[in-house]
């Protein structure tokens, strides 16, 4: 048994987090459908959190964004809580207001290394921190959300941490 479970763990997600990326960058329409069918049933907030996506975002932008709700899709799938508990409209709100205070309260610090404080201890209560990490390096490097204006990627990317964050809340229950 490892000495650092945490680390270990964290070497697991990391190894699964690459085989869902590439997973996710090579899906057809046929994965598209089958999967869409799957999460309607099982999670269908997320049907309507790309839906309400493709209202704001440019065609590729929404195919990258897509992507990242698969990705997070893909990560949860498996376990047994989120196949029979849903994501709830409230829940996200919830959560997501907890994460606009945050953002406010980091606003409000006045040195880095306050700042610095206030992430690592929200990141320390995260059980998918694997998860967000590749979310913001997918939101730098893939062309279309890199050059996202940048308040656009932020209400994005509080949306998606949100989510994992509901997820991991039905997870963890």
């Amino acid at each position: 048994m490892s000495k650092y479970p945490i680390e270990r763990k964290d070497d697991i997600d990391l190894k699964l987090i690459s085989k869902i990326i590439q997973k996710v960058d090579q899906m057809n329409s046929k994965y598209v459908d089958s999967e869409s069918d799957l999460i309607f049933k099982q999670q269908p907030f997320l049907i309507s959190i790309i839906l309400g996506y493709k209202i704001d975002l440019k065609p590729a932008e929404l195919e990258e964004v897509t992507k990242l709700i698969f990705l997070i899709w893909e990560y949860f799938k498996e376990n047994p809580k989120i196949k029979t508990t849903q994501v709830t409209k409230s829940q996200f709100e919830r959560i997501e207001r907890k994460n606009l205070f945050l953002i406010k309260y980091y606003e409000g610090e006045t040195t880095e290394k306050d700042k610095m404080i206030v992430l690592a201890s929200n990141m320390e209560h995260l059980d998918s921190k694997g998860l967000l990490t590749a979310m913001y390096l997918r939101c730098n490097t893939q062309i279309p959300l890199a050059k996202m204006e940048i308040s656009t990627k932020g209400i994005l990317m509080i949306g998606l941490k949100s989510l994992i964050e509901c997820f991991d809340e039905i997870k963890n229950s």
